[in-house]
């Protein structure tokens, strides 16, 4: 008879791995250092420059990993208790990404205001948070749909971000270092700032047990005990997003820590809440002391590197959450019922309607090459004219056209596929999956062929794609397990572009705004390659329509009905994640094209699969066409990334759309 190992065992033995994991690779733990502590601790004027180090770098690095580690965990815990959700945390909701654009902003603007950087940071993530929750809130806080508007949130703010960086590279240039979570101290300073804030958190966290226990009896349930359920939730968030400002406010964004280690120590053993603050505090420290020591490993092995310690977390928090996936009984197993985000009353409507946007996509193809600012003005440009201002323009809009196509194939693939309205290349991490296969080419073996990106592009995707596929599996591909695999996946694969750009050399600057969807890096190469490639991608994801249709009755009726599932779907995978490589190519890995495009198609009526997938593709199209339109025009003589500006587009919109059908 095998042992069994309780739940506190289990947690014992994992506080004590992390714990050893994070003092050897800590270099304030070092032999050399740890026999320098006791001069260092009574630093003096005969005290050596080593034990000045320790003293001054070293050892408050190790403490502030472990206090905003602890800061993070208790968030996390805090949001998953209020909301009820188990994919809630400060990250995935946008409170991090409000609280780093704000402060972000204050940095350029107004840096004498800095000298309340906590409190700015406390406005941010409450105005995301608040937009986040009031979406949740007429949908009765369920858990997909939360952690869906969280998201989309996060990626708003952060394209926002990302314009700013790209415009004002010069002036913030420790921005993105700092944002991606840098711990790097000179001092104690920032030490003394966070201890006794985190302690009266603590205490505040203690004095809201029993309300916030009250909450798992109901609404109804903590009435009849005389209390209120909004107050409860109110005063608990507040606290969470002063907890996650505080730490963004000093050391940028550390993510995944306050999603891992409430999740980890819930499926260890912790089950009252007490159980679960402490337990996360606990192993939210002991996650970041890790992931600080890798990163303090990684920058000192390659001395022109600055890993950010968010990046090291993403590293280690990613295979946790995947794990976690394998395992978790708090996440439903049962596949939900997809629910779209559009009505399913609309009158169905098929080829007239696909002839009109077929129309209306020739016709913005021309006036988009046609109309544009120039040095002299806005000018409406003639065929006849020789000054071939048409002829450079059109290759990087039939770039755009077939990018945003080819991303909304994809994304109707998948959500079909599926059979979760959620999915799409962009939230699942295919596209980040494509985008680092062709960063890790390009850096690798420094060429500069189409082809070979296309293809590096589209092998990273499909790896993404079938490792979602092995981890949501056992649960029936249920929409929360692929959804947050897709979370996991994306930071784990973000990571590593990080780390190439935290480098802060010219190369990092073209990647990065590669990565944000340049199309004015777009020449009749590109053209001439996405002009060939997509009809032929057209034609073969048109050919799979009858199984798309058949797959979203249900595996069982499908089979019934004779379609092959694993290697139906495997081709389907492969083909769609070749599309999402050839459009990562020209719009970067983020644009929400290939999630909007086919609720756009199906809100018009295209629900059969041929339909949906031809509408999707010209939706898409005109999505990208006037996105690269916008991106030339609004701040001409600058140019902004056409990835951006569709994420702005498709973001705000959807965010709309959840609104009006919640």
């Amino acid at each position: 008879m095998n042992p069994v190992i309780s739940g506190p065992a289990k947690l014992a033995l994992l506080v004590t791995a992390l714990l050893v994991l994070g003092l050897a690779l800590s270099p304030a733990t070092s032999p050399d250092n740890l026999a320098r502590m006791a001069g260092a601790l009574s630093l003096g004027p005969d005290s050596s420059f080593q034990e000045a180090v320790l003293y001054y770098t070293l050892l408050p690095r190790l403490t502030i990993a472990l206090l905003a580690g602890a800061a993070l965990g208790i968030a996390g815990t805090l949001v998953q208790q209020v909301l009820r959700n188990p994919l809630a945390a400060p990250t995935t909701l946008g409170v991090a990404a409000g609280a780093q654009l704000v402060l972000g902003l204050i940095m350029l603007l107004a840096p004498g205001l800095l000298a309340w950087k906590e409190l700015w940071a406390m406005a941010g993530g409450v105005l995301a948070l608040g937009l986040v929750v009031m979406m949740g809130l007429r949908r009765g806080f369920d858990p997909l749909t939360l952690t869906l508007c969280g998201l989309i949130v996060s990626l708003y703010l952060g394209a926002i971000n990302t314009l700013i960086l790209l415009f004002y590279h010069m002036k913030l240039t420790g921005l993105f270092i700092w944002g991606s979570g840098e711990l790097s101290q000179t001092d104690w300073r920032s030490t003394l700032e966070l201890a006794p804030h985190l302690l009266g958190s603590l205490v505040g966290c203690l004095l809201m047990i029993r309300p916030l226990q009250a909450l798992d009896l109901g609404a109804e349930g903590a009435r009849s005990l005389g209390l209120s359920p909004g107050v409860i939730r109110g005063i608990t968030l507040l606290l969470a997003v002063y907890l996650t400002a505080l730490t963004v406010s000093h050391v940028g964004v550390v993510g995944f820590v306050g999603l891992a280690a409430p999740a980890l120590v819930r499926l260890l053993g912790a089950r009252t809440l007490i159980q679960r603050l402490l337990a996360s505090a606990l192993a939210g420290a002991l996650l970041c002391l890790l992931a600080d020591g890798v990163a303090q490993q990684v920058t000192a092995a390659f001395g022109h590197l600055m890993f950010p310690t968010g990046a090291a977390t993403a590293l280690i928090g990613g295979p946790v959450l995947l794990w976690i996936l394998t395992r978790n009984r708090f996440l439903p197993a049962r596949p939900e019922s997809g629910h779209s985000l559009v009505s399913s009353k609309t009158r169905s409507i098929r080829w007239p309607g696909l002839l009109v946007l077929g129309l209306v996509a020739l016709g913005s193809l021309w006036i988009a090459a046609a109309l544009g600012p120039t040095w002299e003005g806005w000018r409406w440009e003639s065929l006849a004219d020789e000054n071939g201002v048409i002829a450079m323009r059109l290759p990087r809009l039939l770039t755009a056209l077939m990018a945003g196509g080819l991303l909304a194939l994809a994304g109707t693939m998948v959500q079909r596929m599926t059979r979760n309205p959620m999915a799409s290349p962009e939230l699942l991490g295919i596209s980040t999956g494509a985008a680092l296969g062709m960063v890790v080419l390009m850096l690798a073996f420094d060429t500069q062929s189409r082809y070979a990106q296309i293809l590096a592009g589209g092998l990273g995707g499909t790896l993404v794609l079938l490792a979602l596929l092995a981890l949501s599996r056992r649960s029936g591909f249920s929409p929360q397990r692929i959804l947050l695999g897709g979370i996991a996946l994306s930071a784990l694969l973000d990571s590593g572009i990080r780390m190439v750009l935290a480098m802060g050399d010219t190369q990092s600057v073209t990647l990065l705004n590669w990565l944000s969807g340049s199309t004015w890096m777009a020449g009749q190469q590109d053209a001439w390659i996405l002009l060939v490639i997509t009809p032929v991608l057209l034609v073969l994801a048109l050919s799979c329509s009858r199984w798309l249709e058949l797959l979203s009755l249900g595996d069982d009726s499908a089979q019934a009905l004779g379609v092959p599932l694993a290697p139906v779907r495997l081709g389907m995978l492969l083909l769609a994640a070749l599309m999402t490589a050839a459009a990562t190519l020209v719009v970067g890995p983020l644009s929400f094209v290939g999630l909007m495009a086919p609720h756009l198609a199906r809100m018009i009526g295209f629900r059969r699969a041929m339909p949906q997938l031809l509408a999707a593709f010209l939706l898409g199209s005109l999505l990208m066409l006037w996105a690269d339109w916008l991106a030339r025009s609004l701040v001409y003589p600058y140019e902004l990334p056409a990835g951006l500006v569709a994420t702005l587009i498709g973001g705000g919109y959807f965010l709309f759309r959840l609104y009006r059908r919640a």
